[in-house]
């Protein structure tokens, strides 16, 4: 079958707008539900305080609120060499943040303190991105006359 000059023009015109339609921009990702502080997967936030977005995970977020709860209960009644934050013997400072002082014991400061060390590896923002799809023929299927072979196995 033989195409006349009109015809040539016009499938050319059809397989650069199919080009140019298959080759359209990205779509941008999605924004993080809470910007660069949205925590991976089985993370939360920890919440010692107001503001405190290290991402830990649920059993430890619980465990600092309860913590929070009971502070006055691990200082030294009537205060001591730190003031009225002196905690009780076999008690330290949790450090969670700066002027974090909620006495607790220690195995739970060295819990804070990998928290806060690990704290950015466990911020989706600072995930690597995710792979992109394999590349494909721009005019995969479309279905050309012209063309005597497939484009796409």
């Amino acid at each position: 079958m033989s195409l006349n000059t009109t015809q040539r023009t016009f499938t050319l015109a059809a397989v650069v707008a199919a080009v140019a339609t298959s080759l359209a921009a990205p779509a941008l990702a999605e924004p993080l539900p809470y910007g660069a502080d949205t925590c991976i997967q089985g993370y939360v936030w920890r919440e010692a305080r107001s503001g405190d977005t290290v991402c830990v995970t649920p059993a430890v977020r619980s465990a600092t609120a309860q913590q929070n709860a009971a502070a006055g209960q691990n200082v030294e009644p009537g205060g001591g060499a730190y003031g009225p934050n002196t905690c009780k013997q076999g008690f330290v400072w949790r450090e969670a943040y700066g002027g974090d002082v909620v006495c607790v014991t220690p195995d739970v400061r060295a819990q804070a303190a990998a928290d806060n060390a690990a704290a950015q590896s466990r911020k989706q923002a600072n995930q690597p991105a995710p792979a992109a799809p394999p590349a494909q023929h721009p005019l995969c299927g479309v279905n050309l006359p012209i063309l005597n072979s497939p484009i796409c196995p």
